[in-house]
């Protein structure tokens, strides 16, 4: 029987530590490849998280533009550049628009820069439901894709697969950007409730820079600097994982990427049910959902004081995690995925 022929796909992703490269591209391009299907990413030399002006962003993307023309399909990370139409409908064809969040609300030019962007793609991959139905509007093909999480590295510590941990110390997490601290503040009060009622808690948050919290003592908050290397082993120091966020058009095009991490790592979750959050809650009971400032608090309290269902809930998520959004489970998706378009446009010549 002749093998498979191998697709050849660009990807023109963001940047070098941008999550979206990371998570949507880049751990799948080895998983892809054993399964014939050929990766070459295109990345900028100035990326989104650099503070030159957009016409040097725009001039750094022409090598991935010129580079994809000897691909069998261009595969996009979101824009090309943020809140910009600028050469997706030059890049060639069949060309892939993979998206995570609700970028038509980037600034300046977003809401105007991704109609006219996904109508010329030939497909959209959509992280959630939510970004599905807005790129319904423009282009035909749709497919909805989750961000996958890596279970061989996020995974959980002995001592919370067999119930051992120390009863003496409750540890909330966090990771994220410290631009997303404004999602921590929400909840501050409450947090500050809890840690005053509970000696034996701390905060630990996992990112780019500490939290100066105007309510709680900074001796309650353990922080540590995030890093690619570290991320996973510091995860699995936590008890429970957070993520808490407002119901709003940006939220709503979240994927839960943070979500995930936490279940990866056999972590009960306490988030706010909205978007995608409020799915992976409804497979299975993997933790609380929380909006008020008594819910969190109560969310908090529940899973201090009960480590049967600590664990109930960890081994659940862990379990979803694996079965449902594993880089295993979404690169045989994407290679399906990839597959058809390819057949698609062969057909079309």
């Amino acid at each position: 029987m002749s093998a498979k022929p191998i697709i050849r796909i660009a990807a023109l992703t963001g940047g070098q530590n941008t999550p979206s490269t990371r998570f949507r591209v880049r751990q799948h391009i080895e998983p892809l490849r054993e399964q014939g299907l050929e990766v070459t990413e295109y990345i900028p030399r100035w990326g989104e998280s650099c503070g030159l002006p957009s016409p040097f962003k725009m001039v750094s993307r022409l090598p991935g533009v010129v580079g994809c023309r000897q691909a069998d399909l261009v595969w996009l990370s979101r824009d090309l550049v943020q809140g910009y139409a600028t050469f997706e409908r030059m890049v060639k064809r069949p060309r892939i628009l993979d998206v995570d969040d609700a970028i038509w609300l980037s600034r300046p030019f977003g809401r105007w820069a991704q109609p006219w962007i996904a109508k010329g793609m030939d497909a959209v991959i959509a992280g959630n439901d939510y970004l599905a139905e807005y790129y319904s509007r423009f282009c035909r093909t749709i497919f909805v894709v989750p961000t996958a999480i890596d279970t061989r590295r996020f995974v959980p510590r002995p001592s919370q697969a067999d119930s051992a941990e120390s009863a003496e110390s409750f540890v909330i997490g966090w990771t994220g950007l410290s631009s997303n601290y404004r999602y921590l503040e929400m909840i501050e009060p409450a947090l500050k409730h809890f840690l005053d009622d509970h000696a034996e808690a701390r905060l630990m948050l996992i990112s780019n820079r500490p939290w100066r919290s105007s309510l709680i003592p900074a001796e309650r908050i353990c922080w540590h600097p995030w890093t690619p290397k570290q991320e996973a082993a510091l995860l699995s120091e936590m008890t429970v994982g957070l993520m808490p966020l407002p119901d709003t058009a940006w939220t709503r095009g979240k994927c839960s990427f943070k979500m995930l991490q936490y279940m990866a790592a056999g972590l009960p979750v306490v988030v706010s049910p909205v978007g995608m959050n409020r799915q992976i809650l409804e497979k299975g009971p993997v933790g609380l959902a929380a909006t008020t400032r008594d819910e969190w608090y109560q969310a908090l309290d529940t899973l201090c004081r009960n480590r049967s269902l600590r664990r109930t809930m960890g081994q659940t998520g862990r379990k979803i995690a694996e079965q449902f959004y594993s880089v295993e489970v979404i690169s045989r998706r994407l290679a399906e995925i990839f597959r058809f378009i390819a057949s698609s446009a062969d057909t079309t010549d």
